[in-house]
């Protein structure tokens, strides 16, 4: 920091595991202009203690970024896992840090655990769509990781991988390799479309309107781009834009001037 570093990015996934240490190091940068620094830390979504909300609280704006793990909201599936936290705890943990600090939030989701098919992923990602609009919400394909639970467990033993990095995930219990490789696509498609914060406007209607499921209309747009394209990277902005211009004319059910404003 005194030469000048201003960002800095916490690798630990687990900042809240150990409350004290938690608060120890975020009065470090609360007495050092926090004002002038980027924090990255990544927290479990577990229950927070009073004493670390008022720290988290503390920060002005565009300090901390928080990535938090909620993975699923499948709690039978989170429990096969290994994960103990209730819906309930997670989903009022993320209301804090949501409305009560003024952290960026970006919550991930992983596809492909064991026990999880299609639907059950689709309602999460609703959920937590629906009930936050994170600015970031990161979907990824589960991944075999060596030295963890899913690479040592005979319990886990009918998931296939790709052997090689990164060691991504071929089929499972309840995914085909077709329904990771459309999962896949939606995944992409929310990248581009919301993740990157280049159509805020457009990226909401996509879903808002009508009330419509946010997993089924970007497994639709996603579907509309591939068919168009045969690929859903390498595209360039201007092609995505009247990509999803058309989406929301045909889908949503705007009028061309209301899609055109909105990606404008």
């Amino acid at each position: 920091m005194a030469r000048g570093v201003r960002a800095l990015r916490f690798l630990d996934r687990s900042l809240n595991v150990c409350d004290e240490h938690a608060c120890e190091l975020l009065d470090f940068f609360l007495a050092r202009h926090p004002g002038r620094l980027q924090l990255h830390f990544e927290i479990m979504p577990c229950r927070l203690s009073a004493a670390l909300r008022q720290r988290l609280a503390a920060f002005p704006p565009g300090v901390l970024h928080l990535e938090v793990g909620v993975q699923t909201l499948n709690e039978s599936v989170a429990r096969a896992i290994g994960r103990s936290v209730a819906n309930e705890t997670m989903l009022e943990t993320l209301t804090f840090l949501a409305q009560a600090t003024q952290a960026t939030v970006h919550a991930d989701l992983i596809f492909g655990l064991p026990g999880e098919d299609v639907a059950s992923f689709a309602a999460g990602f609703d959920r937590l769509v629906r009930t936050f609009d994170f600015p970031e919400l990161q979907v990824n394909l589960l991944k075999r990781l060596p030295g963890t639970p899913l690479a040592g467990e005979s319990r886990f033993a009918n998931l296939v991988f790709n052997p090689a990095p990164p060691y991504e995930l071929l089929a499972s219990d309840c995914l085909g390799f077709a329904e990771i490789t459309r999962l896949q696509q939606v995944a992409r498609c929310w990248e581009l479309v919301h993740n990157r914060g280049r159509f805020p406007r457009a990226a909401a209607l996509l879903w808002q309107v009508g009330d419509a499921s946010p997993f089924q209309r970007y497994q639709a747009l996603a579907a509309q781009i591939f068919a168009a394209e045969g690929r859903l990277h390498a595209l360039g902005h201007v092609r995505l834009s009247q990509h999803l211009e058309q989406f929301l004319q045909s889908e949503a059910g705007l009028s061309a001037e209301a899609a055109r404003a909105a990606v404008a």
